[in-house]
């Protein structure tokens, strides 16, 4: 396997989404959680406009709003204000301290402050957890999985590290990865109930961010998991985690309280929907439901059916580490040959994967993936893939510029042939296309 990194002296059309705002992300997922940018308003206005042009929804980020004197002088006592305001006002269950480039070079010690302000003001009934997450390192995936692992670490510590006497063996924790959509968490839930378990998911991004009409304003997160469900998860018999980068926070469960867990690298494609399937039949003793073995033979018909356009053809994927290997994968099983695979960072399983990939930006894909059939990206590549002749497909964050892209199912089996069917239709449009050409 072989990592690349493009030697350029500036990132051309930026692949790379910051940390702070992939633990906003997170935190959207939590019930009553607020998330504190602690930098200039400038982190929070980026984070916050990105998040609500993806999602369609309003997003709760607050900003410690720092300026050039405060860097200077004194940037706690912003946060003070803050956490004062926030607590005082709104009184929220979960706070996400989040640092910013300009905190880190700054060399603000805010998670001491935090421990200080929360020992000393003898803060209860709501969790503070601050997380380094300097933009100049690692990605939105990075920032998202620190925040879950911050969350669960603040729960382990508050009930004292002692293992639960008493497990719940119908329980199970689901530890989504970054790039699985609202969509993709709510059938992920349902395929795991559908064996008899009582999921606990964190974070909830599907009963949260998912599209909702709620009365009135509130300025906290409506929706996501709660609090006293995250203290319930202590007590769970294992945990499930989607995406390499939560096995951190699933060893962290392992480590302090013996609940063990199975990492899935992806949810895409017959052969991972096959693993987790298989998985929750043996760990479960109960047969898989009938309608799951119609749904794998519908995929296979829709596969079956869509080989004929998937001949021959090429592809190019720009993504988070974890969605890029997993789409990746499934590509592969239909037989697509891909051109190229460009990361946001580099992560262990990038590393470990006998494929190689390039660690850089969309001007990277645009120049990697000359002739390819297809591009798979976030909304930001669509005129790369125009000026390469590319059919384009997003996927990923942010896609500002399609309605319901939140919601899409990717995962499962019925995820896995709409997206057969989506491909497979741009190919025939593009087959299409070049056939009208010849005949001009």
């Amino acid at each position: 396997m072989t990592v690349k990194h493009t030697m350029k002296p500036v990132s051309v059309n930026p692949l790379k989404i910051g940390p702070s705002l992939g633990s906003v992300l997170a935190l959207q997922g939590c019930y009553r959680g607020m998330a504190i940018l602690h930098g200039s308003q400038g982190c929070s206005a980026f984070s916050k406009s990105l998040l609500t042009r993806h999602f369609r929804d309003a997003i709760a980020v607050q900003t410690s709003a720092l300026q050039e004197m405060d860097v200077i002088f004194d940037t706690d006592r912003n946060l003070e204000e803050a956490l004062n305001t926030v607590i005082t006002k709104h009184h929220p269950d979960i706070i996400g301290v989040i640092g910013t480039e300009l905190t880190d070079v700054a060399g603000s010690d805010y998670p001491s402050f935090v421990k200080k302000y929360t020992r000393e003001r003898g803060v209860k009934n709501c969790l503070i957890i601050p997380v380094i997450l300097p933009d100049f390192s690692g990605s939105l995936e990075s920032g998202y999985n620190a925040m879950v692992e911050g969350i669960l670490d603040a729960v382990i510590q508050e009930e004292g590290c002692k293992a639960p006497t008493k497990p719940i063996y119908s329980q199970v924790n689901l530890l989504p990865g970054s790039f699985l959509t609202a969509g993709d968490i709510a059938e992920l839930k349902e395929m795991i109930s559908d064996f008899g378990f009582e999921v606990i998911t964190i974070p909830d991004i599907s009963t949260s961010l998912s599209g909702h009409l709620l009365t009135g304003f509130s300025p906290l997160t409506r929706g996501g998991v709660p609090l006293d469900s995250i203290r319930q998860s202590l007590r769970s018999s294992y945990t499930i985690a989607v995406g390499s980068s939560m096995e951190r926070p699933a060893r962290r469960l392992q480590n302090a309280v013996g609940i063990p867990y199975k990492v899935f690298h992806g949810m895409s494609g017959l052969r991972a929907t096959d693993e987790l399937l298989l998985f929750l039949q043996q760990l479960s003793g109960a047969s898989v439901p009938q309608r799951y073995r119609w749904q794998r033979e519908n995929l296979l018909d829709s596969m079956l059916d869509a080989h004929f356009h998937y001949a021959g053809s090429s592809a190019v994927v720009a993504l988070e580490p974890d969605h890029l290997m997993s789409v990746g994968s499934w590509l592969g099983e239909m037989g697509v040959e891909i051109k190229a695979l460009i990361g946001s960072c580099e992560t262990a399983l990038i590393r470990e994967t006998e494929q190689e990939v390039w660690v850089g930006d969309l001007d990277d894909a645009e120049n990697l993936g000359n002739g390819a059939d297809i591009w798979v990206s976030n909304c930001h590549g669509r005129q790369g893939a125009k000026r390469i002749g590319a059919s384009f497909l997003s996927a990923g964050f942010p896609i500002t510029d399609e309605l319901g892209s939140y919601m899409s199912v990717s995962v499962g089996y019925k995820g896995a042939m709409n997206w057969v069917n989506k491909v497979g239709n741009l190919l025939i449009r593009r087959e299409e296309a070049r056939n009208e050409s010849r005949l001009c």
